[in-house]
């Protein structure tokens, strides 16, 4: 499946505009890499394991920081939305891994995987500290992708999300809190005794009614199918 970010990305601000939405940061730069940028990051990735470079993965590596940050008030909802994707090509070296990840406590065995994490999504102006990481690994080379984990209270989710569904998801559900739940394994029973389901659900419900015109009906589903 080839990516389509840059074009959404593009025309982010048109995709978000919504009377509901206000003090909303955008700052999206895309450019098209000359030949010279393109066969340094090939050669990066070839590193990595990569021996034969997607095309798909260079729109992604395209897009620089993007900030989104708005108050969101809906009928009786109203609550912080924010993402704050970014750039990934900073994160593709296997050497430089960020560590205040991982603290004391964890077992050499968590500690290895907190080491392949590189954070692409945060909640800076919010400061909850939930972010998410993409996990570089060796060997692991188109079609494959690495693997997102979203990280709340120092505990690290495993998604199955695709860079890919992660961008389309983000642009869908603009930041609400603990989106990336909706595309792990935990339980409902989890998500409802630390309050996460009935949030999901009031956003999800928040934003059906902001932007009707748009099909909700896959979050939903993901929601209540756990």
């Amino acid at each position: 499946m080839a990516f389509k970010i840059t074009e959404r990305f593009q025309n982010l601000e048109t995709t978000t505009k919504s009377d509901s939405l206000e003090d909303v940061n955008i700052n999206a730069k895309i450019f098209i890499p000359d030949e010279e940028t393109v066969a340094f990051r090939i050669k990066k990735f070839t590193k990595l394991g990569y021996e034969h470079v997607s095309e798909r993965f260079m729109d992604v590596l395209n897009i620089d920081k993007i900030h989104f940050h708005a108050w969101f008030e809906v009928a009786d909802f109203a609550s912080q939305l924010e993402f704050h994707m970014e750039n990934l090509y900073s994160g593709l070296s296997l050497l430089e891994y960020d560590e205040k990840l991982w603290f004391k406590g964890q077992t050499p065995e968590e500690i290895a995987l907190w080491k392949t994490f590189r954070i692409f999504d945060t909640r800076p102006e919010i400061g909850n500290g939930k972010l998410a990481v993409y996990s570089i690994q060796k060997g692991v080379a188109p079609p494959n992708e690495p693997t997102i984990y979203y990280i709340n209270r120092a505990l690290a989710y495993k998604t199955n999300l695709t860079l890919n569904g992660y961008y389309e998801a983000v642009l869908d559900l603009l930041g609400i809190a603990d989106w990336q739940y909706l595309f792990t394994e935990v339980s409902a029973d989890d998500l409802k005794a630390d309050g996460i389901y009935q949030n999901l659900q009031r956003a999800l419900v928040a934003l059906q009614k902001a932007f009707p015109d748009k099909d909700y009906n896959r979050y939903f589903k993901l929601l209540e199918e756990r």
